[in-house]
């Protein structure tokens, strides 16, 4: 059987079609951090004027990779996580690039797992957006 972190690059980049759809791929991922990419896509633009790419996409991004990273403090295959609240402040219009999406827990307890992520273009690191996810973990009980 594949170790657990194959295994959820395998669910997050083959498995979920949503995140196969807007071309969202996990490229790293350890105890608490996550960073995807998104390569720009013409279906992704929100705003045909200038080419950016549509905020829902850039969240729904944040709403994964922050998931994600909040999934490397579970210890079974059966927990479980779920999204609480999320909050996105847009600071700049993403034009005609791919995207780097980066995710850190700031606080992980028994239930709930705080995480801030960040949107950064990728051809000049620029912050696009950046927020703050809340989940809840439902942790399989020891007996």
């Amino acid at each position: 059987m594949k170790g657990p972190k194959e295994l959820y690059f395998n669910i997050f980049n083959e498995l979920i079609p949503f995140n196969k759809y807007i071309g969202l791929e996990l490229v790293e991922l350890s105890e608490g951090f996550a960073k995807a990419t998104i390569k720009f896509k013409p279906e992704l633009v929100g705003d045909s004027r200038i080419q950016a790419v549509h905020g829902g996409v850039i969240s729904a991004a944040m709403d994964a990779v922050g998931g994600i990273a909040g999934i490397t403090t579970l210890t079974s295959l059966e927990d479980k996580l779920v999204t609480v609240d999320m909050r996105v402040d847009y600071i700049r219009s993403a034009r005609n690039t791919d995207l780097i999406i980066e995710a850190r827990i700031v606080r992980s307890g028994n239930r709930i797992i705080t995480t801030n992520m960040q949107v950064f273009t990728a051809s000049e690191n620029i912050l696009v957006a950046e927020g703050r996810g809340v989940y809840h973990a439902s942790r399989k009980k020891n007996e």
